[in-house]
């Protein structure tokens, strides 16, 4: 059997609300089975429906500001091998950081500003 692949240039719901790609009505893939079980009504806890007012609402959260592993590391008086060992991070990535050729991201750059801010707080969790 074949499959024919096709590319999708625009998508968009119709009148009626139902979804279009390239002009054809797309058909949600759904287990019909499930759709009468009493989960597939009952509230969600963990998600609720939100109206339109509460999104509005919502503020944009401002990303945590750069940070330079190599100024935290220094203040803690350590050197590479020690911070990574502590820390939980490869020598060879703090190396990259340190020398800008990556840059610590999410949860890297969230542990960093803690270790900044409380470093004896994070050994304590970690067990040190």
């Amino acid at each position: 059997m074949t499959t024919k692949i096709e590319h999708i240039e625009r998508v968009r719901l119709d009148r009626e609300g139902r979804l279009r790609s390239n002009g054809r009505i797309v058909h949600a893939r759904v287990d019909r089975s499930r759709l009468n079980s009493p989960a597939a009504f009952a509230p969600d806890k963990d998600a609720p429906v939100l109206t339109a007012r509460e999104i509005s609402s919502f503020r944009r959260v401002k990303p945590l500001k750069a940070i330079d592993p190599s100024v935290v590391r220094k203040r803690l008086r350590m050197s590479q091998t020690a911070f990574a060992h502590v820390f939980g991070v490869s020598v060879r990535t703090v190396q990259e950081w340190e020398q800008h050729r990556r840059r610590p991201a999410g949860a890297a750059r969230a542990l960093l500003q803690v270790i900044d801010r409380e470093p004896e707080a994070v050994r304590r969790a970690i067990g040190l």
